[in-house]
């Protein structure tokens, strides 16, 4: 064996998922590196690869649910290709995920530690998703004329920080279903509803764009 050469296997696909779901409840998040406490063994938090190794050691000890999870995870990745199809464009990171979730036994240790961390990338990828449906979808239509006040109340869908602006661009929807989008001067807490006031800037791609907003406490 060479002497960088790794030691080799070949994991059944979807018992890789499957343990990767595991290690992701199991620690409630993706744990890169083990973390261990010599004051108090207890707080050790093992990282998600180490757990994955370990279930995979021995699929019996995979729960069904983890399964089961593991199938959506891996089907939302397959689902990739559709947009591949349709002519749109993959980051580096979304086409590697698709490419890992078309295959059926794993090999690598690279490959082994990118599915690690996908069911927490999945986790923000279908909040996303959902907020992008629901911008998408929104059927309230624009709110007001161009230079109108206005007083609305809105859940906030995404609050964004621009270091390059040194602002927040808010995107929030009205009980209406209406899309609104501005810049602020701060973050607004995602999923909160906020009453605010502000002026008409704009109408595009079916939401009104305020300014001069205020939030009113």
């Amino acid at each position: 064996m060479a002497q960088n050469q790794q030691p080799s296997f070949n994991f059944n696909a979807d018992d890789v998922w499957a343990a990767a779901c595991q290690a992701q409840r199991i620690n409630g998040s993706y744990v890169k590196l083990t973390m261990i406490s010599e004051s108090d063994p207890s707080l050790t938090k093992l990282s998600n690869r180490m757990l994955v190794m370990q279930l995979l050691a021995d699929p019996f000890n995979i729960t069904d649910e983890d399964r089961e999870q593991g199938k959506k995870v891996r089907a939302f990745y397959q689902a990739l290709t559709f947009k591949i199809l349709q002519g749109k464009h993959l980051n580096e990171f979304d086409n590697n995920a698709m490419v890992l979730s078309n295959r059926d036994v794993i090999s690598s240790n690279y490959d082994l530690a990118v599915i690690c961390s996908l069911p927490s990338c999945y986790q923000r990828g279908v909040v996303r998703q959902s907020v992008d449906q629901r911008i998408s979808f929104a059927t309230g239509g624009f709110i007001g004329a161009v230079g109108n006040k206005v007083s609305l109340a809105i859940e906030v869908l995404r609050s964004v920080y621009s270091q390059k602006w040194m602002t927040t661009y808010i995107t929030g929807i009205t009980s209406d279903d209406q899309v609104v989008f501005f810049a602020y001067k701060e973050a607004l807490e995602v999923g909160k509803m906020f009453d605010i006031y502000g002026t008409v800037k704009s109408h595009r791609d079916n939401s009104t764009q305020l300014n001069r907003v205020k939030v009113i406490v």
